[in-house]
């Protein structure tokens, strides 16, 4: 999910006459939706039995750590940590749970599940490296960050 006026303002007059089919092989677009800092919302939907939410936290932290790692070497890793902490054991995740990633215009990450705010940080650099791991180099699944390209374009042509 991408706030289309957030989209329109930063992107809108470098991209609005790249055909949607172009954006999602053009390499300077997932770069300018990474640095804009654009309200963007990442849901995962749980769809496997037994998966705990220990492992979640730490497949994000190993991801997470290796990209603000080679994003900026100096970056601060608590808010790295201060994530992690969010995931506490109690936090049931049965099939069906979403789970929603939320960056802010001000650089802040929301994590939600199931509609209910767990926890925040105030960190452009996590966010950066949270959407890098949909819309960077390599991504987690190409079919998405092509899905994503396509979206944005959608809103791009609307503006």
């Amino acid at each position: 999910d991408i706030q289309p006026d957030s989209i329109c303002n930063k992107l809108g007059s470098k991209y609005a006459t790249v055909p949607v089919a172009e954006l999602k092989d053009h390499p300077d677009f997932y770069e300018d939706l990474l640095r804009e800092n654009i309200h963007m919302t990442v849901r995962l939907v749980v769809s496997y039995n037994g998966l705990s939410i220990s492992a979640v936290r730490d497949a994000f932290e190993k991801s997470l750590g290796f990209r603000l790692q080679k994003m900026n070497p100096n970056t601060d890793y608590h808010c790295l940590k201060t994530f992690g902490s969010y995931f506490r054991e109690d936090i049931r995740i049965p099939v069906g749970t979403k789970i929603d990633f939320r960056q802010t215009c001000d650089g802040q990450l929301i994590t939600e599940v199931d509609g209910k705010q767990i926890g925040a940080v105030q960190s452009k650099d996590l966010c950066r490296a949270f959407f890098d791991m949909y819309i960077g180099d390599p991504p987690v699944s190409v079919e998405t960050k092509q899905d994503i390209a396509q979206n944005v374009g959608g809103l791009i042509r609307r503006c």
